[in-house]
């Protein structure tokens, strides 16, 4: 005989694979068998499956219609059954399985917004931390600021674009008709980040994003302007350009140490 956990096994299984072990251990009636009490049970939780994933991708549904959508999610639900105790994790694969490439951009639209979507996500369940102030900053010494180097808040990302993603996203967003997919000639940057309870994102001009890439890496002041200067033709204009970032991240909340 099954122990409790040897059912309750076996029923999950059943639930994920239609493995069969459990279905003589169901009771069933005249009207309704034991197969269809689990096939009812079984269809309840991939229902709920399909019900987190639109919860979570919500515009991928938007851009590619509910029916096709299902059909996405029920090949997904196959090849990554759920593993978690909480459903809050279960849609983290889509764009791996999407074949989703963010270094080479071999990737089809749907795997980068699938990406762009769980990163919103990521973002907005991110830990809180304090941020520092522009009167933090204020307060450090000329001197210190050679090697000054800064801490971000749990939520800021860099996502790599090579594709309309932002347009596809903001159309959707406002039920409007969406422009056809095109990849782009070159790809960019998004920057997102959540401030108080709202998630921000911008796109990031080639500067900022190489600037910013080396910020969170860990690199001083000093070294920020150096990738800068490797960019910039005008070399006065390096400084004040580093400057001008810090700032401009300061002011939107996305900085939590100023480690000079």
């Amino acid at each position: 005989m099954f122990s409790l956990k040897q059912l309750q096994d076996a029923f999950a299984e059943h639930m994920m694979t239609e493995n069969s072990v459990i279905n003589k251990h169901v009771t069933g009636t005249s009207k309704v068998p034991g197969d269809l009490r689990l096939d009812i049970y079984r269809n309840a939780y991939r229902e709920r499956l399909i019900e987190t994933l639109s919860s979570d991708y919500e515009i991928i549904e938007k851009l590619i219609g509910e029916e096709a959508f299902r059909r996405l999610c029920t090949v997904y639900i196959d090849n990554f059954p759920s593993s978690h105790y909480s459903l809050r994790w279960f849609g983290k694969n889509l764009s791996m399985f999407l074949d989703y490439s963010p270094d080479k951009g071999s990737h089809g639209w749907e795997a980068e917004m699938a990406h762009f979507e769980w990163m919103f996500i990521q973002a907005f369940d991110a830990a809180n931390a304090i941020t520092v102030t522009e009167q933090d900053a204020a307060e450090i010494p000329p001197d210190k600021w050679p090697t000054l180097s800064v801490s971000f808040h749990p939520s800021v990302h860099v996502i790599p674009l090579w594709w309309i993603t932002l347009d596809l996203w903001q159309a959707a967003k406002d039920d409007n008709q969406p422009p056809d997919p095109v990849r782009l000639a070159q790809n960019s940057h998004c920057l997102m980040w959540r401030k108080n309870l709202v998630t921000q994102y911008r796109s990031l001009d080639t500067d900022e994003a190489v600037a910013l890439s080396a910020a969170l890496s860990g690199a001083n002041f000093s070294e920020i302007c150096g990738v800068l200067a490797e960019e910039l033709l005008d070399q006065e204009q390096v400084p004040i350009k580093a400057a001008g970032y810090l700032k401009g991240w300061l002011a939107s909340g996305m900085l939590t140490q100023l480690n000079s």
